[in-house]
């Protein structure tokens, strides 16, 4: 049985599993100064993920209660989840659309800005493809 998507997602995120690009976040261009690197910045929670591929239901309640859970804190140039950090970075920015830097999950994934506080990331990667939306937490 595949492991639950999310679960992978955090995994990776945490511990900044391996990226499904040859570039290293480190080798990749810098982000222009604020920019969409800029409007990243904060705590963000995933709202939605579509897969590209079919989700085992008996993954669906723990898929539910790590969308309640899960936060990433983008703080300058890398995401914290659980307390551990890696490289997150906005690269080849065009209006509101970039594509993201990282040691793990979303390396090399194309993103838009769907609103101020609302992220679209469509990660093409072996791991775990599909789309996720990513929302600015509430205080």
């Amino acid at each position: 049985m595949r492991a639950l998507p999310c679960l992978a997602l955090l995994t990776l995120l945490a511990c900044g599993g391996a990226g499904h690009a040859a570039e290293s976040a480190s080798e990749s261009p810098k982000p222009a100064s604020g920019g969409l690197q800029g409007r990243l910045q904060g705590t963000w929670e995933i709202v939605r993920y579509q897969s590209k591929e079919p989700i085992p239901s008996e993954a669906m309640p723990l898929m539910g209660a790590m969308f309640e859970d899960l936060r990433l804190s983008v703080n300058a140039e890398q995401v914290v989840v659980d307390g551990k950090a890696s490289p997150f970075r906005a690269v080849d920015e065009s209006g509101d659309s970039f594509r993201l830097k990282t040691d793990g999950m979303f390396d090399n994934a194309q993103c838009r800005f769907t609103s101020a506080d609302e992220v679209e990331i469509d990660d093409e990667g072996p791991t775990w493809p599909g789309t996720s939306t990513l929302r600015r937490a509430k205080k």
